[in-house]
């Protein structure tokens, strides 16, 4: 009787799971519910803060412009998102914009860069520009590049110091050999002017 009882709950939880799953199939094969959305105004475009920086490049080199710093390249770029842009040098206005990038070209030395719009301003005050000198970068290339005779045309700093300590030694034994001559021919022209013999009988 025991195992009749056992063997229908088993039974019965068995159709329940079946019917469980049933149920949860017939749910996900049903279209979405979708509730009605009220219309609503479009979500405001917030305007965005006009801001703008400086760089100048080298090669493929770029430098921040800031206050006090310095640079290399005399090519200067300036980014900013506002509606327009002057751009003034040293106190004179150099550029004018609509789009998003200004390009100018100054020159070496210290400069103030002022960046104004109508509702923006930025001043980056005593920075330095060098010129484009980083052309160093593709005379290594060329020096590393040469084979090894062209090479050999440079001399260790050992060779150069044995040169130098020759050349001195040589130098001084040049200069007292000149000086002894000429004192030598001194003497002898005051010797020979001054000779005196006596003759006795």
């Amino acid at each position: 009787m025991q195992e009749k009882i056992k063997s229908k709950t088993h039974g019965s939880d068995a159709v329940k799971i079946r019917l469980i799953f049933i149920v949860l199939g017939v749910l996900l094969l049903l279209p979405p519910i979708v509730s009605p959305v009220s219309a609503s105004d479009p979500p405001s475009i917030e305007k965005k803060d006009c801001i703008g920086y400086a760089y100048s490049t080298s090669v493929n080199h770029y430098f921040l412009l800031e206050d006090n710093k310095s640079a290399f390249g005399n090519n200067i770029t300036i980014i900013h998102n506002c509606e327009s842009m002057n751009v003034y040098l040293n106190g004179s206005l150099v550029a004018f914009s609509n789009s998003d990038e200004i390009k100018i070209v100054i020159g070496s030395g210290y400069h103030n860069i002022e960046l104004r719009s109508d509702n923006y301003s930025k001043n980056i005050s005593n920075v330095l520009i060098y010129p484009d000198r980083l052309n160093w970068e593709f005379e290594f290339k060329e020096w590393d590049s040469r084979d090894s005779i062209a090479i050999e045309e440079f001399i260790s700093i050992v060779s150069a110091q044995s040169r130098e300590n020759w050349a001195s030694i040589l130098s001084i034994v040049m200069v007292f050999s000149l000086v002894t001559m000429v004192y030598w021919n001194l003497i002898n022209s005051y010797v020979d002017r001054n000779y005196c013999e006596e003759v006795v009988r």
